[in-house]
């Protein structure tokens, strides 16, 4: 039989959370509080549901109080029922508040890829986004253990890998890496996000130089180009102004000659920045042969001293007077 002290607990925390907004924060690549670029991802919110818990859910309550069912002849189910206002499953609000015991107990009494492990909240989260929001990787890997699927995006195209590269965490990323195949790894770190962006991407755009490495070794796609502009990895290395972040992506093998869809390599990026370094670095590794853009050519063959614009408006006026040229 569940623990109902454990369970009380929870449903504590849950009232408790329910007097600041409803809502947890997204915590970012460490549980110390973050800073720089990192911190930008605390202000990204996961629904738990907490105030949609009324006198309702009392039943539900105390069928989840005793979700082992060992000494039951038949199960009731009606627990898998309850959705909060936020589209928040029991599962989704253990997690969130890192009730692992009743998340392992909710677990046992699902069948394997059951479709209640996949349910997705209003943001789209499903439990494994939120288990790696909420840095929790052995929920994680019961999670993939009992079937989660690692495919589902959430609101903003992000499947769980692209959140763990993205915030920096080694353990979830591993744990899902073991528990897929080469080829599903390779699948998942080169699927893009709405925003056209890989995990690699992600990780270059966080300055996140070991999960880059890390993330390379398992196969990712270093010259894969987001679909807006064409950008590379390189290319959005030399965005952030990162010069440590540019030479490990050339160590690892980035092709410094891929070019965006307006005909720029990494190295015409560098133009009009201040990172002297970065510039003498690409200029070294770039083919001659584009280091000058075909408009640059054009702009100082037009300033030559014999270059003339024609002149063939014979009907200007400057206040109402034409103008004799």
């Amino acid at each position: 039989m569940a623990d109902p002290m454990l369970f009380n607990n929870c449903i504590n925390n849950l009232d408790e959370h329910s007097k600041c907004n409803g809502k947890l924060d997204y915590p970012c690549g460490s549980m110390q509080p973050a800073a720089g670029k990192q911190a930008a991802l605390c202000e990204e919110r996961c629904d738990s549901g907490i105030g949609s818990m009324n006198e309702k859910d009392e039943e539900v309550l105390r069928e989840i109080r005793e979700l082992s069912l060992a000494d039951k002849p038949e199960a009731a189910h009606s627990w898998k029922e309850f959705v909060s206002e936020d589209g928040d499953t029991f599962l989704h609000l253990a997690i969130i508040h890192g009730a692992g015991d009743i998340v392992f107990q909710i677990l046992n009494n699902t069948r394997v890829g059951d479709q209640y492990l996949h349910h997705q909240n209003n943001l789209k989260q499903t439990p494994m986004h939120l288990a790696v929001i909420t840095q929790q990787p052995k929920v994680l890997k019961a999670l993939l253990w009992a079937g989660g699927d690692l495919g589902l995006r959430d609101i903003n195209g992000n499947s769980p890998l692209h959140i763990a590269c993205e915030m920096n965490l080694f353990l979830c990323v591993e744990a899902i890496s073991d528990f897929s195949t080469r080829h599903d790894i390779r699948n998942l770190l080169d699927s893009k996000n709405y925003n056209g962006l890989t995990c690699l991407q992600l990780a270059v755009k966080s300055r996140l130089h070991q999960m880059v490495k890390y993330l390379t070794q398992l196969g990712a796609d270093i010259n894969a180009q987001e679909p807006s502009s064409g950008r590379t990895a390189l290319h959005l290395a030399v965005e952030e102004q990162d010069p440590e972040m540019v030479s490990l992506l050339v160590r690892c093998g980035a092709d410094p000659n891929v070019l965006m869809y307006n005909g720029c390599t990494p190295y015409h990026l560098t133009l009009g920045r201040d990172n002297s370094r970065i510039q003498t670095e690409l200029i070294s590794v770039t083919d001659p042969s584009l280091c000058i853009m075909w408009e640059e050519e054009q702009m100082w063959e037009s300033e030559s001293s014999d270059w003339e614009v024609p002149f063939s408006y014979d009907d200007c006026a400057i206040g109402g007077l034409p103008l004799r040229c």
